[in-house]
């Protein structure tokens, strides 16, 4: 204790033991100095928090006050920020790199792949036609205008390699003595592989060839001028019109020819290292391009090709080996009997369970019908490619541009990586994966289109196995998913990490309804929980919510949730909505850690029925219902058709500028630890405006800061609140206590509590006094639930 000295006799008196200095401010002695009479009321250096201004006692024991904390709150006499933390090394949506550097949500700029360019906002846009391009002709990312498939150079074999045996072959060489020279062509195709030898070139002339070609003894390159020239046409009496079958016919090229027919346009068997390379495959009876393995491994390279208008599938792998790139496949057509249509088709064999292992790069898959390119237990690497436009089957169903799936017979996983990429302008279903794992990143899934009944149009779905209730286990990372109908990202009773990632701008379906950024619920098949990181993300301008997380678990961190627009009927608009799934009444469990839920409508986060801990979160500038009666920043309430409670603790954050209500709680219990509720405004008629309002519920309030609202600080409705530790200022009155349905308001066991001075000129003076008003408020009314996906 210090003596404070005088001319006299010198005596000292304790004043108080301890005087409270706010949240959690360090307690100050007091010392009368007898002879002077100058108070001494702390010592030097000792802080405290005067309201949310920050205090420090000088040399002379008196308090002197330091600028308020307009960022955060006054905790132990310093501004202490709450909300996102101070200490980020990157902002809410951005990704911290190993590097320590901070990359921005959606495709960074050097990740656009090629042919693909930056538009800023993580889109990355493709250099294409404007218009598909006609028959026969093609583009690739990249390329801007529509050419031939390969040139066809001068003479009558173009730019085709001259070797010494070479065999020469001319439909139009009419003088019946061919021998195979240039001088003396054959006549047909399969007479000039028949006489070549093993490795030879066959150079194919100008001319339409009506005949089915076997490849199977030996390796040739089978090499025409170009495909607007030379065209093979399957007879039909084979399978296909091209064959390359056996092992001996691995090595074997198939070069700047053109291939139709009324069945299968090339068949691959059992052969290895086959390049497909400038070849027009198109208008076949069947299948465009059929690779498999029967009895050995098949491996083949189709490359700067164009397969077009193909009924059931363009070009299909089974249990093989394939790289697709620089590639148009398109137009595939149902089959006969209506079904599939189907671009590019990759599975594990049938009959072996030989996996198939596929690259596709820098290529474009459009306007097939069913889906755009299928993966079932296998392998498959999608990167810089578009799938865009794909088109029902004939029964009106699917569209979907990527789908990932096991296997229905055997359960094998597929496992898939999509980089890179564009995916729009398909129906229904932008990317599915269904009990199997794959991995989205750098990749745009935009304007998936709704299915013929106006329902869906979702940019990725990740769901369990409906057969095996299989989970499936995917990572979306560095993309954007924008402009797509209903739901941009789907969950159900699966795994998922969505990080560095747009979520944008969700349509709702043709009803109205719907058009939520991220849904996350339990399975539809199983019952089983979904669980789901979001992380580093941006969830911006979609519709009725921005996250909804059902009867699942979910940790949403370091994310940016704003903007978020009611429904056609002017309903919710909700940033965050954690609830009980409403069939099962599963209760959901979530953590929303270090996040900025901003300028949503009606309640930045929500949680009705079940659990959450809500920490280091901002939820600022929530705007009301389109009607102006609801408005909340964070709404804790039961589930209104089975009563079960919430339960959240709300820590660390920061809740300011919401309109109606801070922090709401009804039949539910919450938790409201070191937290700051301030600037709530009043509705449009001048009611409400309340920090914290609790209706028949249970409230722990502790080392809080509840300041600056247009009504009440607190405001109690028949509920059990016990306040500690916590400062109130500037409120229109601190502390509202109402008789509710019968029960009365409960304060009993606070303490520590400070509240502004009656009387003091600055609403920021406060001393230990708190009074309890009774004005008979208006209750508020939460709204009602909303339709499940």
């Amino acid at each position: 204790m210090r003596e404070q000295k005088g001319q006299g006799a010198r005596a000292a008196v304790v004043l108080a033991a301890a005087i409270a200095g706010g949240l959690g401010a360090l307690a100050c002695n007091a010392v009368l100095g007898i002879n002077d009479f100058k108070v001494v009321v702390c010592f030097e250096g000792e802080t405290r928090c005067a309201g949310n201004t920050p205090e420090i006692c000088d040399a002379d024991g008196q308090w002197q006050r330091s600028t308020p904390c307009d960022i955060g709150i006054c905790i132990d006499g310093k501004c202490q920020s709450v909300g996102l933390p101070s200490n980020m090394q990157c902002l809410p949506g951005e990704l911290q790199l190993e590097s320590g550097s901070c990359q921005p949500s959606g495709v960074p700029p050097n990740a656009c792949g090629e042919g693909f360019v930056a538009f800023g906002h993580g889109r990355c846009g493709v250099l294409l036609p404007q218009e598909v391009c006609p028959k026969g002709r093609m583009a690739i990312p990249g390329e801007t205008n529509c050419r031939e498939v390969a040139l066809c150079g001068d003479g009558p074999w173009g730019e085709i390699p001259v070797e010494a045996n070479t065999q020469f072959v001319d439909v139009a060489y009419a003088a019946g003595d061919s021998n195979g020279t240039a001088a003396r062509p054959w006549t047909t195709i399969q007479k000039g592989i028949d006489e070549a030898e093993d490795g030879a070139i066959v150079a194919v002339a100008a001319g339409s060839y009506f005949e089915d070609v076997v490849i199977e003894d030996k390796a040739v390159r089978l090499w025409g001028r170009c495909p607007g020239l030379v065209e093979i046409r399957g007879t039909g009496g084979n399978t296909e019109a091209v064959l390359a079958g056996s092992g001996a016919a691995s090595g074997t090229e198939i070069r700047s020819i053109a291939i139709t027919g009324e069945r299968v346009g090339i068949s691959i068997v059992d052969t290895r290292n086959i390049t497909i390379e400038q070849v027009w495959v198109h208008s076949t009876g069947d299948l465009g391009i059929y690779i498999v393995d029967v009895d050995g491994p098949t491996g083949v390279v189709l490359r700067a090709s164009l397969v077009e208008q193909h009924r059931d599938v363009g070009v299909f792998v089974g249990g093989s080996d394939a790289t697709i790139e620089d590639t148009v496949v398109r137009a595939t057509q149902p089959s006969a009997d209506g079904l599939s249509g189907r671009g590019i088709v990759v599975q594990n064999d049938r009959d072996t369970g030989e996996r198939a292992s596929v690259l596709v790069r820098a290529s474009l898959v459009e306007q097939n019908r069913d889906v755009g390119v299928f993966v079932g237990g296998s392998d498959a690497t999608i990167e810089d490619t578009v799938v865009r436009a794909t088109q029902p089957s004939a029964d009106g169903l699917s569209g979907w541009g990527i789908v990932v799936q096991n296997d229905r017979d055997t359960g094998e996983r597929a496992s898939v990586l999509v980089r890179a990429s564009l995916v729009e302008q398909n129906r229904d279903v932008g990317v599915f994966v269904g009990g199997s794992d794959a991995t989205i990143e750098d990749t745009v899934v935009r304007a998936t289109q709704p299915s013929a009944d106006g329902l869906s149009g979702w940019g990725i779905v990740v769901q369990n196995d409906h057969d095996t209730g299989e989970r499936a286990s995917v990572l979306v990372r560095a993309s954007l998913v924008e402009q797509n109908r209903d739901v941009g990202v789907f969950v159900g009773g699966s795994d998922a990490t969505i990080e560095a990632t747009v979520v944008r701008a969700t349509q709702p379906r043709a009803d109205g309804l719907f058009g939520r950024g991220i849904v996350v619920q339990n399975g539809n098949f199983t019952g089983e929980r979904a669980n789901v990181t979001v992380r580093a993300c941006l969830i911006e301008e979609n519709h009725e919510m921005g996250i909804n997380v059902a009867g699942s678990d979910a940790i949403i961190e370091t994310t940016d949730i704003r903007g978020t627009h009611p429904s056609a009927d002017g309903r919710r608009g909700a940033g965050i909505v954690v609830e009980d799934d409403p069939d099962t009444g599963e209760r959901a469990k979530v953590t929303v850690r270090a996040c900025l839920v901003e300028e949503n409508h009606e309640m930045g986060i929500n949680v009705a029925g079940s659990d959450a801990i809500i920490e280091t979160t901002d939820v600022r500038g929530t705007q009301p219902s389109a009607d102006g009666a609801r408005g909340a920043g964070i709404a804790i309430e039961d589930d209104p058709d089975t009563g079960e409670r919430a339960d959240v603790t709300v820590r660390t954050c920061l809740v300011e500028q919401n309109q109606r209500i801070g922090v709401a709680v009804a039949r539910s219990t919450a938790m409201i630890d070191t937290t700051a509720v301030r600037r709530t405004k009043a509705r449009h008629d001048n009611t409400f405006g309340d920090g914290v309002f609790i209706e028949n519920g249970q409230a722990t309030i502790q080392f809080a800061m509840i300041a600056d609202n247009a009504r009440a600080g607190v405001a109690n409705w028949g509920s059990q609140v016990v306040i500690l530790d916590t400062t109130f200022t500037c409120n229109a009155f601190d502390l509202n206590g109402e008789i509710y349905k019968g029960r009365s308001a409960s304060f009993d066991g606070s303490h520590g509590w400070r509240c502004t001075r009656r009387g003091a000129e600055d609403c920021a003076e406060t001393d230990g006094r708190c009074y309890v008003a009774t004005a008979n408020l208006q209750p508020p009314s939460l709204p009602p639930p909303l339709p499940e996906p």
